[in-house]
């Protein structure tokens, strides 16, 4: 898993929603944020093991407007 990754939550209340890896913090821990419920300036700190990848966003810097672009682009070509 690697930063610009877009990852689906498989654990926990946001189980289901789909997330961009924006940095990785070890072997086991990464951030994750959508540009909505968790903003860039504030992300998630997810186990690795509670993610699936889904897909790479080419996001290596982003924003939120980035962010919620990018995975509303994925939802949509997903067919979700």
């Amino acid at each position: 898993m690697e930063v610009g990754d877009i990852v689906v939550s498989l654990a926990g209340h946001d189980a289901g929603k789909p997330f961009v890896v924006t940095a990785v913090v070890n072997s086991d821990f990464v951030l994750i944020a959508d540009g909505k419920s968790r903003g860039a300036d504030t992300p998630k700190l997810k186990r690795i093991k509670h993610l699936r990848v889904a897909g790479q966003s080419g996001l290596t810097d982003p924003t939120n407007a980035a962010l919620k672009k990018r995975i509303k682009q994925f939802i949509i070509s997903d067919g979700r």
